[in-house]
């Protein structure tokens, strides 16, 4: 299947007689001169075919542009802005055409700004549309004053688990919906407006297509967001009588398929129910763990390669039954469409669908495969329907993937075809020129580079057709011929479980990942070392041919008849054939230095604990995955916390910890919400409430901070934490006495190692030896790692130091602050007890990690 994207031009080439045009318009074969000619120099032939290829026909590629841009604007303004970009974009069309009409022989230049402009307001119109049609002034005025609604729902996608749990450690799920009405302030209104809805346990069994009816507590959602408000519910749902569309056909159809899959027996993890109809929810979270690591996860959903694949195989299998080409046409589309519902609609399935659905159309017309014309359609035609696709990571990438596919797939395998089987180079050629052209968008969404992808994806490409091609067939007799679809699903099923094993194989190689800058230094970078793997394609054979050349032309002018002007001859031959090799290692060479600061981790994933150097404050992580963590204070500067996590690669905060309320400690959680996903805020203090900046970066992210005493505990993801004061309902009497010391246990990259880390805020002494007091166990068993309290001020003690015994202890300090942190004393305590000293000031950013019996400490600016 990968090899037909672009077969049939060669196939049509080597067939097509070679015509010419006679004065009166029919075709006459033209001489054996005028063909070597031609062949010869194809760009001096006189035909448009032979001008410009219909596999890289750009001429749409303006227009497409132009409804991305303002699908990806319109999306920020409300209904009256993008109606009013409309009209003005509509004026300025008419205004073109109107030049146009006057002046037959317009310049290209205007041709070009009439498909722009008149593109772009026909996106910017739609979008209006879709935006008045989802307003809902009640959910906004609900969003504004932080209000309670009772909601009716309508569900249009699978319940997935949430990354963390409640407040009380039970899991959550989220929702996609549509609100169809609801209460505010006793008064009814109605909506048609898309919401997602974060619940509890009772709301994994709701369903596509259920009615529901619950209380939530709205909160706002980024600008462009295509949910209007993100719904927090506060009570379970009720089904509403009579209103599920759970019992249609397709679920019907969909549910016997999930019970097929079940009963097959295969290990697979619920992977094949994706490949094949895209029910994720089945796969296991260690599974798309795995999937990601190893650049596969576009193969735990159904994507645009398996519309085709459908598409192609009901057209073939018509016209191997001896169908019309019209028939075998309108079987294709039917069956694509059906696969649509079957599937439910997502970007890229609706991408190929409609991909496919016009290359149809083009194929019975006889203009051909005009690939990148369709693609240009498809995404104006998509965007104008949806312009939130604009934004939509899955999108983006599968139009990436279609550009690799069409422009550079032939190419490479035309390059590759040339040292090895054709059907090697094919099959290399596919995942590579997809992965060149999706790797800068893969660094903005995953700052790490998958080592193994693209040997992942060679591995993997032979199975996937056949899953989805068997899955399908599984899934039409489970619907006709019931006891004959459960051998094809097993077989897909197995299949699948192949997948799995190449891809667990991959991820547990050495290296399986490597750390890659992060936002657009990593885009950056990633874009430039697929240009120089492109240009290499492209151009390396014709520098390679010309600098063999090069050694004849140096004789030519230099003459042959010197042993000297011999040895300068191999000179300038050695000079000329490695000088531009070496050219492109040093602008790679500065160009990875460039990048070098922004990789995640310094060198890698592998810590355990980061203090992040935040100046005079504290800021700490401990590592709860491979791109999450917990967070314990946030220094007094946002930059510097929000760089500090940059660096450690943190994209997911599961638990944000303010031990005390002191701005050195809270001032800069602004950062630690910048970019991120933080799931729970926990705080202590002698005071009674939390500061505004706190308040409001906890509001924005539709979490409410909880007071924690000793006694709350919980986990997240490989760590374990508890907390060990403050008592609960004790009066502190200062703020520092407030803070809350937590103990946490956490592994180590290789998973079997872990420490323990006791982390102190900036608790004093008379608190700490009542503390101590209180814990008697802790004393026996010793710490770890100690997070010296108050950034090793004199009125921290040397009971802690004394006591626990600590392998490690950090000090989070700034560099020459005005109270003398870290104290002599403190120092001097440290020294006598033999612990390992760390400070922030001295190294920068203290990186920690467990191995073995281990603790290795590496540390960065």
């Amino acid at each position: 299947m990968a090899r037909a994207a672009w077969e049939p031009f060669v196939r049509s080439a080597a067939r097509a007689p070679v015509t010419g045009v006679s004065a009166t318009g029919s075709k006459t074969p033209q001489p054996a001169s005028a063909r070597r000619r031609e062949r010869a120099h194809p760009r001096r032939a006189g035909s448009a075919e032979a001008r410009q290829s219909p596999a890289r026909d750009l001429r749409l590629l303006p227009g497409a542009a132009a409804a991305w841009v303002a699908a990806a604007l319109m999306i920020r303004l409300g209904a009256g802005g993008a109606l009013l970009a409309a009209t003005l974009l509509g004026v300025c069309t008419l205004g073109c055409i109107a030049v146009a009409v006057r002046r037959p022989k317009s310049p290209p230049v205007l041709r070009v700004l009439l498909l722009t402009l008149g593109v772009s307001a026909m996106v910017a119109l739609s979008a209006a549309a879709h935006i008045e049609q989802r307003a809902s002034a009640p959910l906004s005025s609900a969003v504004a004053g932080h209000a309670h609604i009772t909601a009716q729902l309508r569900i249009t996608g699978e319940p997935r688990q949430a990354r963390t749990g409640g407040p009380d450690g039970s899991p959550r799920w989220l929702l996609e919906a549509e609100l169809l009405d609801g209460t505010f302030n006793g008064s009814r209104f109605s909506a048609r407006t898309p919401v997602v809805v974060l619940g509890g346990p009772e709301w994994s069994s709701v369903g596509h297509g259920d009615v529901v009816r619950a209380a939530a507590r709205p909160r706002a959602t980024d600008p462009g967001s295509r949910a209007a408000a993100l719904l927090i519910a506060t009570t379970e749902p009720v089904p509403l009588a009579g209103a599920s569309a759970r019992d249609s056909p397709v679920d019907r159809l969909r549910l016997r398929f999930l019970e097929l899959s079940a009963a097959s027996g295969a290990p697979d993890d619920g992977l094949m129910p994706g490949m094949v109809i895209g029910a994720r929810s089945s796969v296991s979270q260690d599974l798309a763990d795995t999937m990601k690591a190893t650049g596969l996860t576009h193969l735990t959903a159904v994507s645009g390669a398996n519309c085709s694949y459908v598409l192609a195989f009901v057209f073939l299998l018509c016209r191997g039954c001896r169908l019309p080409r019209w028939a075998a046409g309108a079987a294709g589309v039917a069956a694509l469409a059906g696969f649509v519902l079957l599937v439910r609609p997502e970007p890229s399935v609706l991408r190929a669908a409609v991909m496919g659905a016009i290359g149809v159309l083009a194929v019975l017309t006889g203009r051909g495969r005009l690939s990148m014309t369709l693609l240009f359609l498809s995404i104006a035609v998509l965007l104008a329907a949806d312009p939130w696709l604009s934004g939509d990571y899955a999108f983006i990438l599968s139009v990436a993937a279609t550009s690799g596919l069409v422009l550079a797939g032939p190419l490479i395998a035309a390059r590759l075809g040339a040292v090895m089987p054709v059907w090697a180079a094919q099959l290399i050629a596919v995942p590579l020129a997809a992965q060149l052209f999706c790797s800068p968008v893969l660094a903005l969404l995953q700052p790490s580079l998958p080592t193994y992808s693209l040997a992942a994806n060679i591995a993997a490409s032979p199975l996937v057709p056949f899953i989805t091609i068997v899955g399908m067939v599984s899934v039409v007799l489970s619907a006709v011929v019931p006891w004959g679809a459960a051998p094809f699903a097993a077989g897909a099923g197995w299949a699948a479980a192949g997948v799995a094993q190449i891809a667990r194989f991959f991820a547990s190689a050495p290296l399986a990942a490597i750390p890659w800058p992060s936002g657009t230094r990593g885009m950056l970078l990633s874009a430039s070392g697929s240009a120089v793997v492109l240009a290499a394609v492209m151009w390396g054979p014709q520098l390679m041919g010309r600098m063999r050349r090069v050694p004849d032309v140096v004789r030519a002018l230099t003459g042959d008849g010197s042993r000297g002007r011999a040895d300068g001859n191999r000179r300038a031959r050695f000079l000329l054939r490695t000088v531009p090799w070496l050219a492109i290692g040093c602008v790679l060479g500065l160009a990875a230095l460039w990048a070098g600061n922004g990789i995640r981790g310094n060198g890698g994933e592998r810590w355990t604990v980061a203090a992040c150097d935040v100046g005079q404050g504290d800021g700490l992580a401990v590592r709860t995955g491979p791109r999450s963590a917990m967070v314990f204070d946030a220094g007094p500067d946002p930059a510097l916390m929000d760089r500090c996590l940059d660096r450690l690669g943190v994209d997911t905060v599961d638990v944000l910890v303010l031990t005390h309320l002191h701005e050195d400690h809270y001032g800069g959680v602004s950062g630690v919400f910048e970019g991120r996903s933080v799931h729970r805020l926990l705080y202590s203090t002698a005071g009674e409430s939390l500061p505004r900046t706190v308040t409001e970066a906890a509001a924005a992210a539709g979490i409410v901070g909880e007071l924690v005493s000793t006694g709350v505990a919980g986990r997240a993801g490989t760590a374990d934490w508890s907390v060990l004061w403050p008592q609960a309902g004790m009066a502190a009497d200062s703020e520092n006495n407030a803070s809350a010391v937590l103990l946490v246990t956490a592994a180590g990259p290789d998973g079997t190692s872990g420490v323990e880390i006791l982390l102190t805020g900036d608790l004093e002494e008379d608190a700490a030896d009542r503390f101590l007091a209180d814990n008697a166990q802790l004393t026996e068993a010793g710490v770890d790692i100690l997070k010296v309290a108050h950034h090793g001020a004199r009125n921290g003690g040397a009971g802690m130091i004394e006591a626990l015994s600590p392998r490690v202890a950090v000090i989070s300090v700034g560099g020459g602050n005005d109270y003398g942190h870290p104290h002599a004393e403190t120092l001097a305590a440290l020294d006598t007890a033999g612990v390992h000293v760390a400070r922030t000031d001295l190294r920068g950013t203290v990186l920690l990690t467990a191995e073995a019996d281990a603790l290795h400490i590496r540390s960065f600016r």
